[in-house]
């Protein structure tokens, strides 16, 4: 009788073996697709991370850019006053 029981038992856990075996690609294949999916979400919000900040280190470059520009300007138009000022004294020593 215990025999027949071990043979029961033994045959059970073949056969599951066999159904769990039957079964492993297809879970497997899930689990790896779950995988690849992550991955890419990971890469994903990593590079959306690193354009927001280099657009931040793009938009501070030329936040700066702009200040140089309107200093240069700014320079610019004080030569010109000066230019028309010693010009205009130049005239009036001339005459």
């Amino acid at each position: 009788m215990a025999d027949g029981i071990k043979m029961l038992l033994a045959m059970g856990l073949f056969f599951g073996a066999m159904y769990v075996y039957s079964w492993a690609p297809e879970l497997l294949a899930v689990r790896r697709e779950k995988r690849k999916e992550k991955k890419k979400e990971k890469k994903k919000l990593q590079r959306e991370k690193v354009l927001t900040e280099l657009q931040i280190k793009r938009d501070a470059q030329a936040k700066v850019f702009e200040e140089r520009r309107n200093k240069i300007k700014e320079h610019k138009q004080w030569l010109d006053e000066m230019n028309k000022k010693i010009k205009s004294k130049l005239e009036k020593v001339e005459d």
